[in-house]
């Protein structure tokens, strides 16, 4: 079996523990915010959904705002010691939340919470590239998303489910689920991201830049249409929501489905073509998808993105394994990571002007025009070598 795994064998108990443990939390804070809340907090708390709405939107820019610096402090202090702060934060978040019966008192949870948490996927990332056989660095990354953010899905399904007949139990389910993460680090917790040993030559910083358009494009773009996708379906497309689902369903399975073959190309073949390839299909696919009018129509263009998805994932970490320094790279990653959280905060407000100025097929005309944009600004860096 180990053949296969893209992380070496060497460690792989200690990593595969710690993506349970950070996946666990994803899931208890995604079950939190989007499953619990809306049917506890006007119940138990009596706070309205502009109150616990704005406690999701203060977590999360207390999150990725600080990633920079929580990716810093992973490193050099020790992933185990934050990853522990970060499970008992979210827990005491949980304990404290039944007595939060004021605004400010959910807030400041949420937003303590969030800095604890940011901490998490800097230096997870960081470890998978280290830990990462020579030659499989795009498929170990890719990988390991691929093991974590589905749990954001389970604890808001899980929990919705459980939370609108008894929310009470669905709290003592995140407690729970949020004391395994805790009990998972606590057994880690003086373990350390392995140092790269130091290298003489200068990185030249002026290359950071480079990465910049497509952290912030590839989260942008989609966070365009983000918030009415579902009114797009129902009034451009005449789909039901279980309709679109499915359709959800199959771009996605394909993606994930294809993600062993195509990371495996990228490792072989490099990741410019996957790249720049990836960003092609993807914009061609949401700018199509502005003028489409059939379900058959838009059951292709969900392959198309399906497939694009699964060239670009692969292609963008191995772009960033291959090319961003080893020193500090849990920081470097974490200013990525909040460019990216950039393009999710202000997509669906921009994309709301477009929608109100030039009607609602517009968001999708934009985003692919941007994505096809990216695709072609990055053959044209790859062309001129300077990433050789």
């Amino acid at each position: 079996m180990f053949r296969y795994l893209p992380w070496a064998r060497e460690g792989l108990s200690v990593f595969l523990r710690l993506v349970l443990a950070v996946g666990l939390m994803e899931g208890v804070r995604s079950g939190f915010f989007a499953g619990l809340l809306p049917f506890y907090a006007p119940e138990y708390l009596h706070l309205g959904p502009a109150i616990f709405t704005l406690a999701f939107t203060f977590h999360q820019l207390a999150e990725n705002l600080s990633k920079t610096f929580g990716g810093l402090v992973a490193e050099r202090v020790g992933f185990g010691r934050v990853a522990t702060l970060a499970a008992l934060m979210g827990l005491l978040a949980l304990f404290l939340t039944p007595g939060a019966k004021a605004a400010w008192l959910l807030w400041g949870l949420a937003l303590l919470w969030g800095l604890s948490m940011s901490t998490l996927y800097p230096g997870l990332m960081t470890l998978a590239s280290r830990i990462a056989v020579p030659g499989r660095e795009a498929r170990a990354l890719s990988f390991t998303l691929t093991l974590v953010l589905p749990w954001a899905g389970i604890g808001l399904v899980g929990v919705g489910q459980v939370a609108q007949r008894h929310p009470e139990a669905a709290l003592l389910l995140l407690l729970l689920a949020q004391g395994l993460a805790f009990l998972l680090t606590l057994s880690l917790f003086t373990f350390r991201i392995p140092l790269p040993p130091t290298k003489r030559e200068p990185y030249p910083l002026n290359r950071l830049l480079l990465f910049l358009p497509a952290a912030f494009g590839q989260t942008f773009a989609p966070a365009l249409v983000s918030l009415f996708l579902l009114r797009f379906a129902k009034e451009s497309l005449g789909l039901e929501p279980i309709a679109l689902g499915g359709l959800l369903l199959l771009g996605g399975g394909l993606a994930f489905g294809l993600l062993p073959f195509t990371g495996r190309l990228v490792d072989r073949r490099g990741y410019r073509l996957a790249l720049v390839g990836g960003l092609a299909l993807l914009g061609v696919a949401m700018l199509w998808l502005g003028f489409a009018s059939t379900l058959a129509e838009v059951a292709f263009l969900a392959l198309v993105a399906g497939f694009g998805y699964s060239l670009f994932m692969p292609g963008w970490n191995g772009f960033l394994a291959k090319n961003l320094p080893q020193e500090n790279r849990a920081a470097i990653w974490g200013g990525l990571m909040t460019v990216e959280g950039l393009g999710v905060a202000l997509g669906p407000a921009v994309g709301g002007v477009l929608w109100e100025l030039l009607g609602l097929r517009a968001p999708f005309l934009v985003g692919g025009g941007l994505l096809l944009a990216l695709g072609l600004f990055y053959a044209l860096v790859f062309r001129r070598g300077r990433w050789n």
